[in-house]
């Protein structure tokens, strides 16, 4: 099941976020990218950051028998597919593919006719099997500076 995430869950949104990077991420990248991508502790000043939603993404969560194993991000201004992580206990169960797929859904819904995004390295496989075409290999810094290689990509709706 595909939802709209409940701003209760943000803690949990941020735990998959970390889980996703520090576990699966992690093999592709240094250290000093992961820290800034996914630092922990996960605090309570960042749980807020994410409830104040100052982008007004549209986020997701994706469960499977009623526990929350994957999340999404769709910013329409942007037509941006920001965000999906799968925990790692779920990857390669369709999680991710159903979370892209209602991402998909609800910026058509919007009037989008495609979507770009940052993909990082370890994603890239995943977005090209969904249709994703690289338009650019490049860099995505943090809001510190630290870069991080990524993938530009884009798909029409």
């Amino acid at each position: 099941v595909v939802r709209l995430m409940r701003l209760d869950e943000a803690r949990r949104f941020l735990e998959i976020h970390h889980a996703a990077v520090r576990e699966i991420a992690a093999k592709e990248y240094p250290m000093s990218v992961i820290e800034e991508w996914a630092p922990v502790p996960i605090t309570d000043a960042a749980v807020e950051a994410l409830r104040a939603n100052h982008d007004n993404e549209i986020r997701l969560i994706a469960e499977v028998e009623g526990e929350a194993l994957g999340i999404g991000v769709l910013v329409l201004k942007n037509s941006e597919l920001r965000a999906c992580y799968v925990a790692p206990s779920a990857t390669r169960r369709g999680v991710g593919s159903a979370l892209v797929t209602e991402i998909e859904r609800v910026a058509r819904e919007h009037g989008l006719t495609h979507l770009r995004l940052d993909s990082s390295v370890t994603a890239e496989e995943f977005y090209a099997a969904l249709g994703y075409d690289v338009e650019d290999r490049g860099e995505h810094k943090f809001r510190s500076g630290t870069p991080m290689a990524a993938v530009k990509m884009r798909k029409s709706l």
